[in-house]
């Protein structure tokens, strides 16, 4: 894989977020966000039945968030494009899944009682059809920029650094998680600012100090940015 971009242009200012397509449309800020958990959620629960790596699942969200900055739920519907992102993602992690059974998992995680669909149906063809073009479409959005870099390494290198407990890593970790999932932190913050609040914030709940590095001892910074 190639190596993670990190480019200023994925992230985005509050006054940008607040004059996205989908808030143009008429969205206020709670069902956009709302929405955007809801395909994070989904591309959870569909990488998880396709058997793929949670940093193939994490790399889809992150797409995801950065689609909606330049598109609008209205005319993306969150659970056809949370299925194209982790289609590109399984892609790009080297962990391909048939474009079948990304169907099948995607239709079953809507409907759990719709397990069986005709490959020969004129459904399955337009499923397909979709998400092939939902694919391009998303590709052509990040601008074939798709190598992502994570919070989650930083945490795991910084609570190394520090010589965390494994609670609080693992607290850190689970938080880092939480913040693809639940905000828009990815579009707003690089990941080693991400990892930063969520190893002080897990640090806050455990009423664990980080220690001084040697050269705040020394009078000149600390581990972490304040």
């Amino acid at each position: 894989m190639a190596n993670t971009g990190n480019s200023d242009k994925w992230y985005f200012t509050k006054e940008q977020l607040e004059n996205t397509p989908s808030r143009k449309c008429g969205y206020d800020a709670h069902k956009e966000l709302s929405y955007r958990q809801q395909a994070a959620n989904f591309i959870q629960d569909m990488g998880q039945r396709l058997k793929v790596s949670q940093l193939c699942i994490n790399t889809a969200i992150v797409y995801m968030h950065r689609f909606y900055v330049f598109h609008s739920f209205t005319h993306f519907p969150w659970h056809q494009m949370a299925a194209a992102a982790l289609f590109l993602a399984a892609k790009v992690e080297e962990q391909p899944r048939k474009l079948e059974y990304v169907i099948r998992v995607a239709n079953i995680c809507r409907n759990p009682k719709d397990t069986n669909i005709d490959i020969k149906s004129e459904r399955y063809i337009t499923q397909s059809q979709d998400l092939v073009f939902n694919e391009n479409v998303l590709l052509q959005t990040l601008g074939f920029d798709v190598a992502i870099d994570h919070p989650h390494t930083h945490v795991v290198r910084c609570c190394h650094l520090v010589r965390a407990s494994k609670d609080l890593a693992q607290t850190s970790y689970f938080m880092a998680s939480n913040s693809l999932h639940l905000t828009t932190m990815c579009i707003q913050y690089k990941p080693t600012v991400v990892a930063c609040f969520c190893i002080l914030v897990a640090c806050k709940w455990s009423n664990w100090e980080i220690p001084l590095s040697n050269e705040k001892r020394s009078g000149t910074r600390t581990w972490i940015p304040p």
